[in-house]
């Protein structure tokens, strides 16, 4: 028992991102998400009436020719940790093509996120049309950010104004079936695991909230074919996740699926290094595919 007037022992302050890397650091990361989904509920957001308010510019990554689609990026929903998702990729594409990396509201910036997924998707829709005029661009979304990638392209061409194609790199379709395999949600948890007590300040707890909002708006979203060419880039490698976090060694499982008719290539890798290590032959095998396109052989 503490004597009356003696000091109190200094405790670590307990944040968001504390406790949701501690939950993380027990292995049950399907009940770490469960905190942050929770957590977002407290966090208000902005409707349709609001969405010039809320959208922000896209990243210049890269600068090639004026005369090419543009390769327009989107990263998931989890916290930035200092740089973009595409930097890496985005240099082996320097003076082939403009490469831009899209921005989602309140992951970087602190701000609120879109009340619902149509929400976000009408808001990138225009920033897009705002942006490129009447250039054709191809989309890209890697790992999550195959989402927002297939559901803006969808928007654009159910509009008027379809994009050249559709690149999905490790993408994984996350059905209500799907959503409490540990292996998956575990992918999202990488940072909390790997940097240990160095998340708790590196992660804004506000950032960690907008992530569980962006993953709550996607649960029972179902991805309706684009009427745009798809690509779905595999990794050759199986996610380190499948065999550390209770995923199946049955065939070919932890590779990526995505509904719909699509073009498939496989590189080297696996789902984390086929942008950074490996970046170098998934630009190339982006490139090769979207050249087939500009080329009009398809």
């Amino acid at each position: 028992r503490r004597r009356a007037g003696a000091p109190a022992k200094a405790r670590s302050p307990q944040t968001l991102a504390s406790l949701y890397r501690r939950v993380c650091a027990t292995g049950d990361v399907v009940s770490a998400m469960h905190l942050l989904v929770t957590a977002s509920l407290a966090v208000p957001g902005f409707g349709p009436e609001d969405t010039a308010a809320h959208a922000l510019d896209p990243l210049h990554l890269a600068k090639g020719e004026v005369g090419r689609p543009p390769l327009v990026c989107f990263p998931g929903f989890s916290p930035a940790l200092g740089r973009p998702w595409y930097a890496t990729l985005a240099r082996h594409f320097e003076e082939d093509r403009d490469v831009l990396e899209m921005r989602h509201p309140g992951v970087t910036s602190g701000d609120a996120p879109p009340r619902d997924w149509r929400t976000l998707v009408d808001l990138h829709t225009a920033t897009l049309r705002e942006r490129l005029g009447g250039r054709r661009p191809v989309l890209l979304g890697w790992s999550m950010g195959g989402c927002p990638a297939h559901a803006v392209a969808a928007r654009l061409a159910a509009t008027g104004t379809p994009p050249a194609g559709l690149v999905l790199l490790d993408t994984y379709h996350v059905t209500p079936e799907r959503e409490a395999e540990p292996w998956l949600l575990a992918m999202p948890a990488r940072a909390a695991l790997t940097m240990g007590a160095e998340f708790d300040t590196a992660v804004d707890d506000m950032a960690l909230a907008v992530f569980g909002a962006y993953t709550r708006m996607l649960r029972g979203w179902r991805p309706e074919p684009p009427d745009v060419p798809v690509l779905l880039v595999r990794a050759a490698d199986r996610p380190p996740e499948a065999d550390t976090h209770g995923g199946t060694p049955a065939g070919r499982a932890g590779q990526a699926s995505w509904p719909g008719p699509y073009d498939t290539m496989e590189v080297p890798g696996d789902h984390w290094t086929i942008v950074e290590e490996h970046a170098v032959t998934t630009a190339r095998a982006v490139r090769a595919w979207a050249d087939g396109l500009a080329g009009g052989t398809r």
